[in-house]
């Protein structure tokens, strides 16, 4: 089943006396985004969750938030004040040359990175790293969950899209007949208007006819998008995990057949049919870009 890459997910796990959330939510994009937020005592393990997340989630843009609820130290940090001193010294002194005033410099100051730094060092405790892992996976599970139930209302426009696409197809073969007996006879029309009947080769005139009907012979492109919405319709209920970009690949060789059909037709019931294929096939694009 697909996908969608719009989903949200929230999930708790305990620690003795604090509560570990993790809420993740996922937008559509073209490529993967991940953005993960953290305090800052989890630095050391954002490499591990960026891992964790992506190679789970696949692709969206994503953001990640851990935050702690209950009081285990973990947000005792303190300011860095050697270094809010320097800067603030240097910044001051270089107000003062401009002529600037310092109200502000101490606020801008505290918005410089590494302000802030941990109070005590060592490594993170294994036990609340498996608390944290739990939060993480089961705010993914829930992300998951709703991505699954999002991707099972797109799966329903993809294929109606695609079978309708292939039921106009089939519909070409009612009007190709008279589409040709058309052409034909549009043809000998233009043909009396500049040159008198009596002058023609009947024979050299059924040559060109032919000639041309064959290259207005739409029977390959028919034959060829019939496969292609089969070929679709097979990848999107097969089993490959991520169908994005193969979906999207078969969706543009739809689209090569049905700009052939458009070109050789010139027939009005054929345009329509064209014209109905060309918008299912923006609707089945359209659907394409919200799928992982």
């Amino acid at each position: 089943m697909i996908q969608s890459m719009t989903g949200y997910g929230r999930g708790t796990a305990s620690f003795r006396d604090m509560t570990v959330l993790c809420e993740i939510r996922s937008l559509n994009s073209k490529i993967t985004d991940l953005r993960i937020k953290l305090p800052v005592t989890l630095g050391e393990k954002e490499i591990d969750l960026r891992n964790l997340v992506l190679q789970r989630t696949q692709r969206g843009k994503i953001e990640m938030t851990i935050s702690f609820e209950g009081d285990m130290g973990l947000d005792d940090i303190e300011y860095d004040r050697a270094l809010i001193r320097k800067h603030f010294q240097q910044l001051s002194s270089i107000a003062n040359e401009l002529g600037v005033g310092a109200d502000q410099i101490l606020h801008e100051v505290l918005k410089l990175p590494n302000i802030l730094k941990t109070a005590g060092s060592g490594d993170l405790d294994n036990t609340l790293w498996d608390a944290i892992l739990e939060a993480v996976n089961k705010s993914i599970d829930q992300l998951i969950v709703f991505r699954e139930h999002e991707g099972r209302s797109l799966y329903n426009d993809l294929l109606q899209s695609v079978t309708s696409i292939h039921d106009m197809c089939n519909q070409i073969e009612a009007h190709d007949q008279e589409r040709l007996a058309y052409v034909r006879n549009r043809m000998r029309q233009k043909l009396d208007e500049f040159i008198n009947g009596d002058q023609v080769d009947a024979n050299r005139f059924e040559q060109e006819v032919i000639y041309y009907l064959d290259r207005l012979d739409i029977n390959e492109e028919k034959v060829r998008l019939q496969q292609h919405c089969t070929f679709f319709m097979e990848t999107l209920k097969g089993d490959l995990e991520m169908k994005s970009k193969q979906l999207n690949f078969i969706s543009q060789e739809l689209g090569r057949e049905i700009n052939t059909l458009g070109a050789k037709a010139q027939w009005s019931p054929l345009q329509h049919l064209v014209v109905g294929m060309k918008n299912e096939l923006e609707k089945i694009k359209e659907q394409l870009a919200n799928i992982v």
